[in-house]
C-alpha cells in the first residue's frame, strides 16, 4: 500500500513538471500560429511579409507577458537570415522592463560592431533549425535582454517545409523553480531536475544549488538511484531521484 501511494504521488509529481513545460511551450504556439496565419496570407499574394506586417505580434506578446504571467521575461520570433523582405537578421521581441511593462528588445545586428548580436549560432535558434525539434536551453545569463539567469524555450517556424526561425519565451529560472519545487516536495525522498547537460534546474533538498553541474554521490552511497527522461520531445529533462 505505501508504495502504492508513493508511486501515485511520483506519477503526480513528474505530470505536474510536464505540464509546467507545455504550458511555456503552449504561450509559445500561440504566438507561432499568428505569425505563421500573417506569412500565409502574405504568401497567398506572392508576397514576403516585412518588419511592418509583424508588428501585430507584439499586442499578444504583450498580453502573454501581462496576464497571469508568473515567469516569462519576454517572447516573440527571430527570423533566419534573409527570409523577411526589406532586411537581414530580425527579430521581433517583447520583453518585460523594469517598471513592469513589455517594450521591444533593441538588438544590434550590425556585423561590423563590437556589440554586434549574433543569434545564428546560438542553440537555442541553431538546435530547431537542425532537427525542427522544440528545445529548452539554460540555464544562461541573457547579457543582451534581462541580465537575468533564464532558460529559453523555442520551437521552430516552417513556410512549405522550408526553416524560416523560431518562435520563443525567456524564463527566468528563479521564477520558474518556485513553480517546479512543489512537485519535487510532494516526493517523500529527495530529487532534483536537471537539462540535458546535467546542470540543475530545480531541487528539494540543499545539497545542490541551480545552475551548478550535476555530480552524482560517490560509488558506495547506500541511496538507490533513479532517472527518469521528462519532456522526450521538447526540454529532454531528466529527473533524478534518490530512495
Amino acid at each position: 500500500m505505501a508504495n502504492d501511494v508513493a508511486n501515485i504521488r511520483r506519477r503526480e509529481s513528474i505530470q505536474r513538471i510536464e505540464a509546467a513545460i507545455s504550458g511555456i511551450f503552449h504561450d509559445i504556439q500561440c504566438i507561432a500560429k499568428e505569425f505563421e496565419r500573417i506569412w500565409a496570407t502574405h504568401a497567398s499574394y506572392g508576397k514576403v511579409p516585412t518588419s511592418i506586417d509583424l508588428k501585430p505580434l507584439r499586442g499578444l506578446a504583450d498580453d502573454i507577458l501581462t496576464k497571469d504571467n508568473i515567469s516569462k521575461l519576454g517572447m516573440g520570433v527571430v527570423l533566419e537570415p534573409g527570409v523577411l523582405g526589406g532586411c537581414d537578421m530580425f527579430c521581433e521581441w517583447r520583453h518585460i522592463v523594469g517598471d513592469g511593462r513589455p517594450a521591444q528588445l533593441d538588438l544590434n545586428f550590425n556585423r561590423s560592431s563590437e556589440s554586434y548580436y549574433n543569434y545564428r549560432d546560438k542553440p537555442w535558434f541553431t538546435q530547431p533549425r537542425e532537427d525542427g525539434k522544440s528545445v529548452v536551453e539554460g540555464p544562461f545569463i541573457d547579457l543582451y535582454g534581462q541580465d537575468a539567469y533564464i532558460l529559453t524555450f523555442t520551437q521552430a517556424l516552417f513556410s512549405r517545409d522550408s526553416f524560416i526561425g523560431i518562435a520563443g519565451a525567456d524564463v527566468d529560472l528563479g521564477r520558474f523553480e518556485r513553480i517546479l519545487v512543489p512537485s519535487l516536495l510532494h516526493l517523500n525522498h529527495e530529487a532534483l531536475l536537471i537539462n540535458e547537460t546535467g546542470r540543475v534546474l530545480a531541487t528539494n533538498n540543499a545539497r545542490w544549488l541551480p545552475g551548478e553541474r550535476f555530480l552524482a554521490p560517490k560509488t558506495g552511497s547506500d541511496a538507490e538511484q533513479h532517472i527518469t527522461q521528462l519532456a522526450r520531445n521538447t526540454a529532454s529533462w531528466r529527473l533524478v531521484e534518490y530512495f
